[in-house]
Formats: C-alpha cells, structure tokens, sequence
C-alpha cells in the first residue's frame, strides 16, 4: 500500500481515506489538491510583496530630494537679497565731487597767467631802445621803481620771490634779451638773505657768461627795512657786505648806503613809496659805467 501525505491536511483517518481512492483517478500534471494551488499562490504573493516595499522607501528618498530643493530655492533668495543691498554702489555717485578739479584747473590758468604778465615786461616800442638796454631782475621792491618809472627798460621781477625763482624764471626769460652793451641789474635778497652764497656763486657765473658777448652786470645791495617782522637791517647789512666782498665781474651799487645816510621812507615798513623808488633808480643809473637813456638819466 503506498500513503500519499496531503500538506496542510488534518490528522484525521477519514480524510486519508477519501485521499487514498481518488488517488488512481487524477489526471497528470494537475495538482493534488487545491491546497497546494494555494501554496503556489501564496509563495508568489510573498515575493511579489517585498518587491512593492521598496518603491514606498524610494518615495521619502524623492520627498527628501524636493526638500532639498526649497533650501537651494531659500538659499537662492538670501544670496539675492545681498545682491540688491550692494546696489548702495550708487553712493559712488559722491565722484561728482571731482568735478571740483575744473575749478582747479581755472585757478591754476589765472595765475599763470598773472605772473606771466607782472613777472616779464618789455617796452612796447623796443625799437626806439637805444644799444644801452636795461634789464631789472627783482623782487616786490623792483616791480615798485618798475611801476614808479615806467621806462622802456626789461622789467623781469615778481613779489615775494626769491633765489629759486630767479635762478629757474627770473634769469632764463631775459636770456634771450641780452646782447652786447646790455646792462643786467639785481635787485634780490630781501626775501631770503640766507641764500647768500647762492647769489655769489650764480651771480658770478653768468656775469662772466655774459661779458663774453659785451654785456656788464650789476648788483643793486639790499636796501634798508623799518620794523619789518621777517627780516632786520643787522641781516640786510651783513647779506650786503657778503655780496660785495664776494662778487667777481660784478659792479656793486650801494643803495644801503644812499637811503641810511639821505633819508628814506616805507608804506610797510619793507616797500618804498614811488617818491623812494624814484631816488633808487635814479642812484642805479648814476653808478652805470656808462652814461645810458632812460627818463631820470
């Protein structure tokens, strides 16, 4: 006898009898029982489940990915508010202030202007200058005689200035004016006697530049102060001495001299009135080796 077992069955006699006569009657390749139709059936379902789980896991892996994507988007929108705040740039517009330079640049062509004008003056009719030409180099003290006289002389002189001035404008725009009898007179010093040496040494070189082609040059000492605060005559007297004891190829005329011991007189206490610049260029033309034209001479 051959027992057949029934998964799933009953301990039960009666049932394995009934399994037992229908045994002979089953066609091939149906299943025994309905049983084990359902134990295939639900040996799919097993392996269909786990396959369905892992989608609802890869679904918070796509939520966590559109989470991400509002932080980007919010990190987006902080990096855009800077952005907007740098707009501030416009406070460059303050730059406009440069165009305060225009104003400078106009200043700047006025006074250039100016000093060209008060600092070279020429006759107007150079003409009728006879071969014994003047020329003055000075200071605010020479643009006074200058202005007191009015001749047909070379006038290169501007106030306040010194030994740099006259070394670098003074001097160099009357070269050109300079020939043979040409008379080149200084009146410099009161404005920086502690250039002392300087004056010698730069005097003496261009008078002896300028013999060579007939001209003489003089220098004209510094004339006397009344309480003027930036300079004493106790300095006036010792520049002067050094000038005359150190100057080669020069005519030294003493003005110092003629205003202590004639009289003189100040608007300042350093500028002379017209009557005193007068008198100065008058004592000039008398001490000038040679008799020259001019209206006091």
């Amino acid at each position: 006898m051959i027992m057949i077992g029934c998964t799933g069955c009953g301990s039960s006699g009666k049932k394995e009898g009934q399994a037992e006569t229908a045994g002979p009657s089953k066609p091939s390749g149906v299943p025994e029982t309905v049983q084990e139709m359902t134990e295939e059936v639900t040996v799919v379902r097993p392996s269909i489940t786990p396959s369905l789980s892992p989608e609802p896991t890869a679904a918070p892996a796509s939520v966590t990915a559109v989470s991400a994507t509002p932080e980007i988007s919010s990190m987006t929108e902080i990096s855009t508010t800077p952005v907007v705040s740098i707009t501030p740039p416009p406070e460059m517009s303050p730059v406009p202030t440069i165009t305060q330079a225009p104003t400078i640049t106009p200043a700047k062509r006025k006074s250039e202007q100016s000093s060209e004008e008060g600092t070279l003056s020429r006759p107007d009719h150079p003409d009728t200058v006879t071969n014994d030409k003047l020329i003055f180099v000075g200071d605010s003290r020479t643009e006074g005689i200058r202005d007191a006289v009015g001749d047909d002389s070379v006038w290169s002189c501007l106030s306040g200035k010194g030994y740099d001035w006259m070394v670098q404008t003074g001097v160099p725009q009357i070269e050109d004016e300079i020939e043979k009898n040409t008379a080149i007179i200084f009146l410099m010093g009161v404005n920086d006697p502690f250039n002392v040496n300087n004056y010698i040494n730069y005097i003496n070189e261009k008078a002896y530049e300028w013999a060579a082609i007939g001209a003489q040059t003089y220098f004209v000492s510094v004339g006397p102060v009344e309480k003027d605060p930036y300079i004493t005559n106790a300095q006036i007297e010792s520049f002067n001495t050094s000038m005359e004891n150190n100057l080669s190829g020069v005519k030294y005329i003493d003005v110092y001299t003629h205003l202590v011991e004639n009289g003189y007189a100040t608007v300042d206490g350093l500028h002379y009135p017209a009557n005193v610049s007068i008198e100065i260029y008058n004592y000039i033309l008398e001490n000038l080796e040679e008799v020259r034209s001019g209206i006091w001479g």
